[in-house]
């Protein structure tokens, strides 16, 4: 039965969608798809939601198999058409803009000329970009300190990898952020050579950009954007920082729009968590993620298993040894936003072993006092991220369509909220 057909008698399979729109490219190699294309193909891929699925199929075992194991190529189908739009968003001087708009009503679209660079923001402004364009990177066999002061006492943050400490180019004076990665052998240098690999093809203003890098015998020197506003993580254990829920939308929206971007580019984080998220500075809520040492690129004919990871955050497919993509870093997302919305975390045990199980059970709900005042677009959203099987998460790109991440008339009334509160509080009418 052919594709068509299937569509006039109801009876479409998930599989089906990713063969008509290969159809239509493999007619031409430098095929760009049109509008109509990309509205068809979007419209059949709303198939890929099992309950979808078993209104316009049998529920048989042999479809329902069939439906998960077409579901990576979907994906695929999926970041392409993003792709693709946003190339031609770019052709038409508005793509820049669009990355700058936020939900907020007191925001407006406008394209700014190329190459501006915009003024640092405040509030839930876009995060500034890095203070140099974009760069492709190869490690030098030369001393970082040749080209840079190193500070041996400012240390930014440390962990398994070794430390990151302040810098500054010696030629321009440019602060940085040097991380330096000990390496004790070929295996170890390749890591190393992968993130800056990752990081040469990411160029968006909420994931740090890459400016130089060394190599030596023993070790491995990042030199990368400097940002000076601590780890979101201790903005979530600090007794005095008080997190709204428009806070918490402000950050989420931030770590989707950067994490749609790499899954765009066909990169999987999948070390997402609080520590692993910086905010520009103390005082707006503006992230940049950092730490692409785990990251992965995804080929889905190549399936990725992968056995690393802070246990928290861990996905129910990476405890399995399963096949990882990109709704394994929604996941974290999810963990992100109820950490964010609580202080809590949600899968958390007194053990690694019973953390483990609690993800694997999908154990864990919102029945605890500090989600008393959460919004039910809050709730959904989680819902949405904290599901076991990985297919039915929704995209990046899903997620910041979600009305929590997009619904105007909700973030006027959770920002009068937060300034209400600020105000009662005797803080006065300026946000944190």
């Amino acid at each position: 039965m052919s594709s068509c057909k299937r569509q006039e008698e109801g009876v479409l399979r998930s599989h089906d969608c990713v063969l008509i729109y290969r159809s239509e490219a493999e007619r031409d190699d430098s095929h760009t798809p049109d509008g109509n294309v990309i509205r068809l193909t979007t419209k059949m891929l709303t198939v890929k939601r099992l309950e979808e699925f078993n209104t316009c199929c049998p529920s048989g075992q042999l479809e329902k198999m069939a439906f998960f194991q077409c579901m990576e190529e979907v994906e695929k189908v999926q970041c392409f058409l993003e792709e693709s739009s946003s190339e031609q968003d770019s052709r038409s001087g508005q793509n820049e803009a669009k990355e700058q708009v936020w939900s907020h009503p007191g925001l407006t679209e406008t394209a700014p000329a190329k190459d501006e660079r915009t003024a640092p923001p405040t509030g839930d402004a876009p995060a500034p970009p890095a203070p140099f364009d974009h760069r492709i990177v190869t490690a030098k066999q030369a001393a970082v300190n040749s080209f840079y002061t190193v500070s041996r006492t400012e240390i930014l943050g440390g962990g398994r990898f070794g430390r990151v400490h302040k810098c500054e180019e010696k030629a321009t004076g440019l602060k940085l952020a040097a991380k330096i990665i000990r390496t004790r052998g070929t295996k170890d240098k390749d890591e190393v050579k992968n993130e800056i690999s990752v990081m040469n093809q990411l160029d968006h203003v909420n994931l740090v950009q890459l400016y130089d890098a060394f190599e030596s015998k023993n070790d491995i020197v990042l030199v990368m954007e400097y940002v000076d506003g601590g780890e979101l993580f201790d903005r979530i254990i600090d007794d005095n920082c008080n997190l709204t829920e428009f806070d918490t939308i402000l950050f989420i929206r931030q770590i989707c729009e950067g994490i749609r971007h790499m899954h765009q580019m066909n990169i999987l984080h999948l070390d997402l968590k609080p520590e692993n998220i910086l905010c520009v500075n103390r005082d707006t809520k503006q992230i940049k993620i950092i730490d692409f040492g785990l990251a992965r690129r995804y080929k889905p004919r190549e399936k990725l298993k992968v056995n690393f990871g802070t246990p928290e955050f861990l996905a129910p497919e990476v405890v399995n040894y399963d096949f990882v993509s990109f709704p394994t870093d929604m996941w974290s997302v999810g963990v992100i936003a109820y950490m964010l919305l609580s202080g809590l975390s949600p899968f958390l045990g007194d053990s690694d072993a019973e953390t483990l199980n609690n993800i694997l059970a999908c154990r864990w709900d919102l029945e605890d006092a500090e989600f008393q005042d959460i919004s039910e677009e809050a709730r959904e959203f989680i819902a949405k991220l904290l599901v076991k099987e990985k297919s039915w998460r929704v995209s990046a790109s899903e997620a910041l369509k979600h009305p929590w991440l997009s619904d105007r008339e909700l973030h006027s009334r959770l920002s009068a909220q937060k300034m209400k509160n600020c105000c009662s509080d005797g803080q006065g009418p300026v946000a944190k």
